[in-house]
């Protein structure tokens, strides 16, 4: 079984650029997407994000990890037509009633969460996790160990759990048969052996870190590569683009409410001010140098 979302080696411009870069760059696009509203925006941010895939060469990846957000997509949808929000009536079924104003808010919503797991895909795919937890490491080592040590850990046990199966299968367990109250209880004589592994494996990392001197000293930095001024340069533009936002957002830009009637529109002020934000993130696709 393959790693859950791993890292991918690829020579592309945007893996040769530095970590912190990427990790600002995703982090301010996070930050716009929970604030920003308004689908034109989302939807011009969005193409950004797709255009740095693109440009690391991971696209295929990021697709296949965006199809599991349709069924998300299509659950939102599905609420907002069984609950309906809104006196702009487009379609009525008797029961079932859908409102613009619902379509709208379903629409941006979409937006905001394929914006935020394409720019997580680009730290997932473009940075390795040994580099992440260097990083992350100079605010709190010991935690955030722990927490890389987690997440490589999931992947591992989901491949243990398919082992484990398969040898059940080869010995005529069937795991596919019955309704999904049945289907549960077939596999949970997976959990006991699932959990021994898991703990022996956790036992020989914690030998393993013990026996190398983890947490007996002050931890120290064998090698720390310095911030070039190109970097520097990209992480105070990604950062200007949140106050930016802000300040547009307080202005009355990139915040319809659709729920209270606003109504979907593409004003020339609006493309300027969202082609300005997403300008904001475009260094990115610059990359590093080789």
């Amino acid at each position: 079984m393959p790693l859950l979302f791993p890292y991918q080696d690829k020579d592309s411009r945007i893996h040769r650029l530095d970590a912190r870069p990427k990790i600002v760059f995703v982090l301010s696009l996070f930050l716009l997407s929970i604030l920003i509203s308004d689908i034109l925006y989302l939807a011009i941010l969005f193409i950004i994000v797709m255009l740095v895939v693109a440009a690391s060469k991971v696209l295929r990846s990021t697709l296949g990890l965006m199809k599991y957000t349709v069924y998300v997509a299509l659950f939102v949808f599905a609420f907002s037509i069984l609950v309906p929000q809104g006196s702009n009536v487009i379609l009525n079924l008797g029961l079932i009633r859908v409102t613009s104003e619902s379509l709208l808010f379903a629409t941006s919503m979409c937006f905001r969460l394929f914006l935020a797991i394409g720019a997580f895909s680009i730290l997932t795919f473009t940075v390795h996790p040994d580099k992440l937890l260097q990083i992350l490491s100079k605010f709190g080592f010991k935690s955030m160990t722990g927490l890389s040590i987690a997440t490589r850990m999931y992947p591992t046990i989901a491949a243990d759990s398919g082992s484990i199966e398969d040898a059940m299968k080869a010995r005529g367990v069937e795991f596919d048969e019955g309704n999904v109250i049945k289907k549960a209880k077939a596999r949970a004589p997976v959990m006991m052996p699932l959990l021994l592994n898991s703990m022996d494996r956790s036992m020989e990392i914690a030998e393993a870190m013990e026996a190398r001197g983890f947490g007996a000293g002050k931890r120290t930095q064998y090698f720390d590569t310095p911030l070039s001024l190109r970097d520097k340069s990209m992480i105070v533009i990604f950062l200007a683009a949140v106050p930016f936002g802000v300040a547009m957002y307080v202005l009355g830009h990139g915040n319809t409410d659709y729920i209270a009637g606003a109504p979907f529109s593409i004003g020339n002020i609006d493309i300027l001010i969202a082609t300005v934000e997403a300008l904001f993130f475009a260094p990115i696709l610059i990359g590093g140098s080789r």
